[in-house]
């Protein structure tokens, strides 16, 4: 039970469990940006959804790399490509988002959260495939 929690992983699954551990976290920071945007100041939702993205994703990658994945390529190379899944993310976010809101007729923030899992998997995969072991 211990390497589900403490040390290096190679293995997918674990891989995951601690993806999705850190994601959450992750989810929850932007979920506080996005709400404080949106509902605090009135921020529009599409605007809202890239600055509380943007502080989520910070926040995913450095746990990401602390206790998830080990680099496969150069550490310029790595924040490159972790840096075009995260616009893809974002360019999935956006269109999720909007699509959920304007012809979902869901609550924003209902719409914000259905969106944080979908986007989930693209990020878990992209970076799984393409960036780190």
């Amino acid at each position: 039970m211990k390497h589900w929690v403490l040390g290096p992983v190679l293995n997918g699954h674990i891989q995951f469990f601690r993806y999705v551990f850190v994601g959450g976290t992750a989810a929850v920071v932007n979920l506080v940006v996005y709400g404080f945007l949106t509902e605090g100041i009135a921020m529009n939702y599409l605007l809202a959804a890239v600055l509380g993205y943007t502080i989520g994703f910070l926040w995913n990658y450095i746990f990401s790399l602390l206790w998830i994945f080990k680099s496969r390529h150069s550490r310029k190379k790595e924040i490159m490509m972790v840096v075009l899944i995260t616009i893809g993310g974002l360019g999935w976010t956006e269109l999720f988002l909007y699509l959920f809101v304007e012809f979902g007729a869901l609550n924003h923030m209902v719409a914000m959260f259905i969106t944080l899992w979908l986007v989930l998997l693209w990020n878990f995969g992209m970076r799984k495939l393409f960036v780190f072991h």
